[in-house]
């Protein structure tokens, strides 16, 4: 049995407990339908038209007992696709319970974790790994296993994550968009003669000091990224590598600026030790034009100087401009537009999403990605046929 599996047996026995029956039980969540277009043919034989589309379904369960120091959280997700069946998955994002002590909290089950503070890139994020199949949602994470203990005091927070049931990426089949040339494989390879069940630990370390909030972090496990070798001629194969990770975040909050800071060092069994970091600003405009609108000027700089054996990326040196406007209306309305630029090669892509809220419980999202120019050395020319528009449109209750 999968922790996934016997997780959602505990919450489930937990909330059918007469005790948690007599507490109060909450049901929300979100079902959605999905509209994509690619105006361009695929590059790659097999792969879908110009059109694809799915239905989403994720519901959440919260139980928090009369005394609210005991709370047990289940989010499930789930996307039934029309072509391509390797993006049809269901995933348990949480299910935890989490109990405040008089000291400490603990948390154990399956939960999500954010760390990090730029837009570009999250670089020290870390915990869970990147949901591959979810490319119109930069933030979809896959649900992690953990017991988490963790303490607020006056010198700080501090967090300790105890990890395993490892997680492995999925990818998009052979007749999905934004996929390399050759289809990858479900079965991976393992530095760590343990592979899934290898222990995993982080701890976390967060306070804020003035206008500055100040984020330290380590990790020792299986890297969250996999390095895709060509096995066969025709078909990649995941590889992950035990890693070790120190990261830092910071930010400093002003009027009407935020400087923002991201850096990691990392070293694994299989590739060089490498350095990593994302550096910026934003900087707001309030009420423009007297329209009682927020405009946001970002721009923020990508090093990485990773080598060959390691997990591919796109963040060499890059730089990344845009904007992001908030209306600041009870329909709760915003944009944000950015290109990210290769400092080396020139290569340009540009992305785009608006959210606003319909009324009743709707909401409509509207989200696009463009390749403007590829070089043909950077790893982005494999999708320069992927351009899309995504229309969403989410009924919460």
């Amino acid at each position: 049995m999968t922790p996934v599996l016997r997780c959602l047996m505990v919450m489930s026995a937990t909330l059918a407990t007469p005790a948690a029956q007599a507490d109060s039980i909450e049901f929300s969540g979100y079902v959605g339908a999905e509209l994509s277009y690619f105006p361009n043919t695929g590059l790659y034989p097999g792969q879908l038209a110009d059109l694809q589309y799915s239905l989403v379904l994720a519901p959440e369960i919260n139980w928090q007992s009369d005394s609210g120091d005991t709370q047990v959280n289940i989010l499930a997700f789930g996307r039934i696709e029309s072509a391509d069946t390797k993006r049809q998955h269901l995933d348990l994002r949480e299910g935890y319970i989490h109990h405040e002590f008089d000291d400490f909290t603990a948390l154990i089950g399956i939960n999500k974790v954010f760390w990090g503070v730029a837009e570009s890139r999250r670089l020290v994020d870390i915990i869970n790994q990147v949901d591959q199949l979810e490319y119109t949602d930069n933030d979809a994470r896959l649900g992690q296993p953990m017991l988490t203990i963790s303490t607020d005091q006056d010198w700080g927070a501090l967090s300790g994550f105890l990890m395993t049931g490892f997680r492995k990426l999925k990818f998009a089949g052979t007749e999905g968009r934004l996929r390399l040339p050759y289809p990858v494989l479900d079965t991976a390879v393992f530095s760590h003669r343990s592979r899934e069940k290898a222990k995993d630990y982080a701890l976390r370390y967060y306070n804020s000091f003035g206008d500055f909030d100040l984020g330290l972090s380590t990790f020792n496990g299986t890297s969250r990224e996999a390095v895709l070798k060509p096995v066969g001629g025709n078909s990649f194969q995941p590889n992950y590598s035990r890693i070790t990770q120190t990261g830092l975040d910071l930010q400093y909050t002003g009027d009407a600026t935020l400087l923002k800071l991201e850096a990691i060092s990392r070293s694994g069994d299989n590739f060089k030790h490498f350095e990593a970091m994302v550096a910026g600003l934003e900087y707001t405009i309030y009420q423009i034009a007297d329209t009682g609108s927020d405009l946001g000027l970002i721009a923020e700089y990508n090093y990485d100087n990773r080598g060959a054996n390691a997990p591919l990326t796109i963040f060499q040196k890059d730089a990344f401009v845009g904007g992001r406007w908030v209306a600041n209306d009870s329909e709760d309305t915003s944009a944000i537009l950015g290109m990210l630029i290769d400092l080396d090669d020139g290569t340009r892509s540009f992305q785009g999403e608006f959210k606003r809220r319909l009324g009743n419980g709707l909401s409509l999202n509207l989200q696009f990605r463009a390749l403007g120019y590829s070089n043909p050395a950077n790893a982005q020319h494999n999708f320069r046929r992927d351009d899309f528009l995504a229309v969403s449109l989410k009924h919460f209750f």
